[in-house]
């Protein structure tokens, strides 16, 4: 059999599918179902074992207990209905986070509605902002702000760009802030939708002095298909409600400016 070239990105989506539906995924199941060697597909199950998407086991991968335990929220829900969730209380988030952008810096500003939410108080238009979503890059640039648009494909429940060629292009980037959004964070750390998006997420971090993370208390204990990141990556974590004991814990163990927007 000819191995062919499929991006890490379907082929770890393929893997979580079949754990998600059978409970077990076989890695020459899954390697002969999309025609690349089994050698590739152990080191994605290894991959997804590390980050705790699934327990590795001989010959595959099966679903972690812990995780099913969990709230898992796989699908994402509608832009239409997330923006009208917790409004109130992602327009404190925001409010609190506008105020740490300094005149002249650049930042990156992630997807969601709570990031749209701070986009819509920006208005000094001395600022560089890097954004891949496309409602965040229409509003900012008919409020005449300083934008720049990664290339790449358009994807998502909340349109934005995605990809390699998105990758590349903010990976030229140093922002001084960045500010990230996920769909559920847990003391095993932040966790979002789609691996295309958590790649966008991590590549953002990477590429800033300082991380903030803007995260309401309804996505508080929840978990979700991908694991982003952990506790370590972020820097300043923004919300509306003081964090449970033993996640307040854990980011006061790395440092973390915990922020309640009153």
């Amino acid at each position: 059999m000819t191995s062919k070239r499929i991006p890490a990105t379907v082929r770890l989506e393929a893997i979580l599918a079949e754990v998600e539906q059978h409970g077990h995924a076989s890695v020459s199941d899954v390697a002969e179902r999309l025609g690349v060697s089994e050698m590739t597909i152990r080191r994605d199950m290894d991959k997804l074992g590390a980050e705790g998407q699934v327990v590795r086991t001989h010959g595959g991968a099966h679903a972690n207990d812990d995780l099913r335990r969990k709230a898992v929220e796989v699908i994402e829900p509608s832009v239409e209905s997330r923006a009208t969730q917790n409004r109130s209380e992602k327009k404190r988030i925001a409010a609190t986070a506008v105020r740490r952008i300094e005149p002249r810096s650049t930042i990156a500003i992630d997807v969601g509605t709570t990031c749209l939410e701070l986009a819509r108080l920006i208005d000094d238009n001395s600022v560089h902002i890097v954004c891949a979503s496309l409602p965040i890059q229409q509003l900012l640039a008919g409020n005449r702000m300083q934008i720049y648009a990664p290339c790449g494909r358009i994807a998502g429940a909340d349109p934005s760009t995605v990809g390699a060629q998105t990758v590349a292009y903010l990976r030229d980037f140093r922002f001084d802030m960045a500010f990230l959004a996920v769909a559920g964070i847990t003391p095993d750390g932040l966790f979002d939708y789609s691996f295309e998006d958590a790649e966008i997420k991590k590549t953002l971090a990477a590429q800033a002095k300082s991380r903030v993370l803007l995260i309401d208390s309804s996505k508080i204990g929840k978990s979700s298909a991908v694991r982003v990141m952990g506790f370590e990556d972020i820097d300043v974590l923004i919300t509306d409600a003081p964090l449970p004991s033993e996640m307040a814990a854990i980011a006061t163990s790395h440092d973390i400016e915990v922020v309640v927007a009153r």
